[in-house]
């Protein structure tokens, strides 16, 4: 084999190397966020980083910056609702230490802020990703969370208490 045969197989190694790991990094943003560990959600990002959400119905736009922001945010958030995201494969484009892609989600939560009160949350849609590879190992720059749908369910306790007087 030729040293430019040698050197084509090599680079195409290192594509699916990079691949690979950036699958293995987004499986970890879903496994971080769903279980409520802000340090390890907030560290697939680069020290940079930036968790960016549209707009959405009444939903502001949010920007969240850098390891404390972000930990802060999954902190926040999963203290209202504990879920699970189904994230699809992505669509990658690798070039070198830098990629880009979109991946498609769904994520069911579930709520219950108080005790004659609780309901449950879906969202689906798309992420679009700018990665690099620092110090040895893929993160996320930059993560622009677009949701395309999604609904609320409420439900009540209504027999908190007897609401008649015992003796009618």
């Amino acid at each position: 084999m030729s040293n430019h045969q040698f050197a084509a197989i090599e680079a195409r190694l290192a594509v699916v190397e990079a691949r690979l790991e950036i699958m293995n990094l987004e499986a970890e943003y879903a496994r971080s966020w769903d279980a409520a560990d802000p340090e390890a959600w907030a560290n697939v990002f680069a020290s940079d980083g930036v968790f960016e959400a549209s707009p959405v119905g009444s939903q502001p736009a949010c920007l969240r910056r850098g390891p404390a922001e972000l930990a802060a945010f999954c902190r926040e958030v999963s203290a209202l609702y504990r879920g699970l995201h189904y994230m699809h494969l992505p669509r990658l484009t690798i070039d070198g230490d830098v990629a880009y892609g979109r991946l498609h989600f769904e994520w069911i939560g579930l709520y219950n802020s108080r005790d004659n009160y609780r309901g449950r949350r879906d969202a689906a849609g798309y992420y679009d990703v700018s990665y690099r590879k620092e110090d040895g190992r893929w993160v996320i720059t930059h993560r622009l969370e677009k949701q395309i749908t999604g609904q609320i369910a409420d439900g009540y306790d209504i027999y908190l208490a007897d609401s008649f007087p015992a003796s009618v």
